[in-house]
């Protein structure tokens, strides 16, 4: 799935992973899904044209915030693994 969103997004996703979901996980187990929604494909067909995610992909990593977002990350040398709830 990471394949077809922007770098910037992927480590979001990556940190939200790694930190949030685990934090989340008690709270979101009591909450209905009348709140919240159904899960996005339940009980229809999710077809992707895998071209037209590609053009996507190429355009969303061509935009200037993505190519700032890819010079910034190649500062981040230094940065160690997220440690969350004793992981």
């Amino acid at each position: 799935m990471n394949s077809v969103i922007s770098d910037t997004a992927e480590y979001g996703c990556y940190l939200y992973d790694q930190a949030c979901k685990p934090l989340l996980g008690d709270f979101m187990s009591k909450i209905d899904v009348d709140v919240i929604g159904t899960k996005y494909n339940a009980g229809g067909y999710n077809g992707v044209d895998n071209r037209q995610l590609n053009a996507v992909n190429e355009a969303i990593r061509s935009h200037p915030v993505e190519v700032v977002g890819k010079k910034l990350r190649g500062y981040m040398t230094a940065m160690e693994k997220i440690s969350v709830g004793g992981q």
